[in-house]
């Protein structure tokens, strides 16, 4: 249990709704191995708070802030700097507080390929297939940068200006899973609900090559996709190596310590083992 005192220093995961967050059990396990005398408390914030929240953070000098949905695009502009990947993403979900100055960063990139990195996927070189183009797909395509190519196959390609797009049929679908080492889904398919099987199922995984790997932002369920995926012999990877990494460069930001990944991957499972 953490013990909090008057030097205690506050960190917050801010977001509407907030009961969902993992970071948490994530970051103050990471706290609690690294000797840091820091607790990160979920703070729940409906947008129309979000600027006083931020302003109540920078007063009380904390140590720093996650930032999950709804926020992770108001938040920027909120800042008084932006890291490159965060202005490049035009999304935040990190805060750093340097005195009174508020420096908003995107570790959601770097976390996503240092998970697969973990996983033993082989990065460069790799042609990657985005699927959906929402905040999520553009972090994950700059974190996926040094590849050798990124495909977007979405319902409105034509609002996709980061990366070459295609329409989301099975012809389009089927060209580029031929010429993918990886395919991520960035989409809310795997979250669940009654279109959860039908859609999963038309995907055509079986276009893509045998040493390719299939990997979802979800981290909190089995997916279809997965399951489909693991079925027909390719090497796959769920959300929560991105969860455990990009609060791995929070908690490096914060602290400028190395992060204690296993511990903080151990605290992930016990917690979602305990849902």
């Amino acid at each position: 249990m953490t013990t909090i005192r008057g030097a205690t220093r506050l960190a917050a995961v801010l977001g509407w709704p907030i009961e969902h967050s993992r970071s948490p059990q994530i970051l103050n396990a990471a706290f609690a191995a690294s000797g840091i005398d820091a607790v990160l408390v979920p703070i729940g914030v409906p947008p129309h708070g979000l600027a006083a929240a931020m302003g109540g953070l920078r007063a009380m000098q904390a140590l720093g802030a996650s930032v999950t949905i709804p926020h992770k695009l108001a938040v920027a502009a909120l800042c008084d700097e932006l890291s490159p990947a965060a202005r490049t993403i035009g999304a935040v979900n990190c805060l750093h507080i340097d005195g009174d100055h508020l420096i908003g960063h995107n570790t959601d990139e770097g976390g996503f390929s240092d998970g697969l990195l973990a996983a033993g996927f082989e990065l460069r070189g790799a042609r990657a297939v985005i699927l959906g183009a929402g905040g999520a797909a553009r972090a994950v395509a700059h974190g996926l940068r040094g590849g050798r190519a990124i495909e977007v196959v979405a319902r409105r390609p034509a609002e996709v200006t980061w990366a070459p797009a295609w329409p989301w049929d099975d012809d389009h679908l089927r060209d580029a899973f031929r010429r993918a080492d990886l395919v991520v889904d960035c989409t809310s398919i795997g979250l669940g609900g009654a279109d959860e099987e039908a859609a999963t199922d038309a995907l055509p995984l079986d276009a893509l090559p045998a040493k390719a790997w299939v990997s979802t932002l979800v981290y909190h369920r089995q997916t279809r996709l997965l399951q489909r995926a693991r079925e027909l012999g390719y090497s796959t990877l769920d959300g929560k190596a991105m969860l455990v990494h990009q609060a791995a460069r929070a908690f490096t930001i914060w602290t400028g310590s190395p992060a204690p990944i296993e511990i903080m991957t151990r605290a992930l499972d016990d917690d979602l083992r305990g849902t």
